[in-house]
């Protein structure tokens, strides 16, 4: 018998009993739905955490703190991370924790996840023009001025009952506002004078500007601010006039510039699998270092276990489909006794027999697979518009069904195979059939 007839035989069977035909594709529909949502859902979760793993610093990054009594960071040390492979950036950075408001409405702020950060001026020499969403780069000569990474916050405190809720400030564009930066901290109790008595104010406000917004996928930090090393100084001159200074000299050996000391380092790897040698090796030299490879790995982690226990989950509807294979497989066995004797009579092998049935299982495997992930992506959709943009804005982070083709044509196959797997047994014992007992039987 040819494989074109097989197949033949078999659609005109599954259409014979056509509503217990739909009903066994739907246990099998139900099995993969169910199995693409929870694998898809622990996959999403994933991402998620990833996401926001990402969002305090690039995957790629190591962050290089310092002890100044032991290992220093200065231009010697910045020199021997340099030569370290994979290696591509060297991003040596001093953190400043100041307020900057908007110079007309000092209630519009703006701000950074992790604040201010002077960065050499050879690091701004580094950005090139397309990796600027907007502006233009920092120079040398550019004083009391700032680059934004992309993920910045301009907001205003709005009242909700008694209580303050932070307001999305839009449509302003801010290369061409003007910004105040606060040093130090306004005196509410209006006491000018140091413990000595000598008089001296508690903050010093500078106007500052944007000059220009880093792209998202630019090898600075996206969730900083930027300033060169001649606004630091100027910075360092107002704060030493007030109460309480709080910007470091940040010059060794007489204050050369070429042995600025710098608090912390950040070396962006050219790839991600490549971060954890890096990491070993800068550990190696003494430094301490800090990097999302370990949050990475007990997500990974994580994920494997949710992703099995949620596949587990689904996999119970599987089951329950594999049975309900079973038990359709026998009672057509079962109802076609006399078709199967004829077949043996006329010359039909065994052969040609379990083919028969095996692609009817099968058959009903892969159409409860395809029809699910097609109702699976229907879903996924419902939830990511309806359900889970919701969750996203009430929970400031992104959860979102995505099915990857690899999920989806596994899901197919997997049903398929199951269909098989389940139709073997009633296959078998379809060529067991004897054509005599069945023809006088029947």
């Amino acid at each position: 018998m040819k494989i074109k007839d097989r197949i033949d035989i078999a659609f005109r069977n599954l259409l014979r009993r056509k509503s217990r035909t739909i009903l066994t594709i739907l246990s099998v529909l139900i099995g993969t739905v169910s199995i693409i949502m929870m694998i898809s859902l622990s996959l999403a979760m994933a991402k998620q955490q990833r996401d926001m793993v990402e969002s305090f610093g690039g995957l790629e990054n190591i962050e290089i703190s310092s002890d100044k009594a032991q290992t220093s960071i200065n231009q010697s040390s910045i020199g021997k991370f340099k030569k370290i492979k994979h290696v591509k950036y060297v991003i040596p950075h001093k953190d400043l924790y100041t307020e900057i408001f908007l110079k007309k409405n000092k209630d519009t702020k703006l701000e950074a996840n992790n604040g201010i950060s002077l960065i050499p001026d050879k690091v701004f020499a580094q950005i090139k023009s397309d990796m600027l969403d907007s502006g233009s780069n920092l120079n040398p000569s550019d004083d009391l001025s700032m680059i934004l990474g992309s993920d910045y916050h301009l907001y205003k405190m709005k009242k909700q009952g008694e209580s303050f809720e932070q307001e999305d400030v839009e449509g302003l564009n801010i290369l061409k506002e003007k910004f105040i930066l606060r040093l130090g901290y306004e005196d509410m109790e209006n006491n000018p004078t140091d413990e000595e008595g000598n008089s001296k104010p508690t903050f010093a406000d500078l106007e500052i500007k944007v000059k220009g917004i880093m792209k998202e996928s630019s090898f600075l930090e996206k969730s900083r601010m930027y300033i060169n090393e001649k606004t630091y100084k100027t910075l360092q001159k107002e704060d030493k006039k007030l109460q309480s200074p709080s910007l470091d000299d940040m010059s060794e050996n007489g204050g050369k510039k070429s042995n600025y000391l710098y608090e912390n380092i950040t070396l962006v790897c050219d790839e991600y699998e490549n971060v954890k040698a890096v990491e070993d090796e800068v550990k190696s030299m003494g430094y301490q270092t800090s990097s999302s490879i370990d949050m990475i790995e007990e997500i990974n982690k994580s994920t494997k276990t949710i992703m099995l226990i949620l596949a587990g989950i689904g996999s119970i509807a599987f089951i329950v489909a594999a049975i309900g294979i079973i038990n359709t497989m026998l009672m057509s066995i079962y109802e076609r006794q006399k078709e199967i004797g004829l077949m043996k009579v006329i010359g039909a092998s065994v052969s040609d027999i379990k083919t028969m049935f095996l692609l009817e299982s099968g058959f009903i495997g892969f159409f409860g697979g395809l029809v699910g992930l097609l109702i699976s992506y229907l879903l996924g959709f419902i939830a990511n518009k309806f359900l889970l943009a919701g969750f996203a804005q009430a929970m400031d982070t992104a959860l979102e069904f995505n099915i990857p083709i690899w999920l989806g044509v596994m899901a197919v196959i997997f049903s398929s195979f199951i269909g098989i797997l389940a139709g073997y047994l009633p296959a078998i014992r379809a060529t067991k059939l004897s054509a005599i007992e069945t023809l006088r039987s029947n």
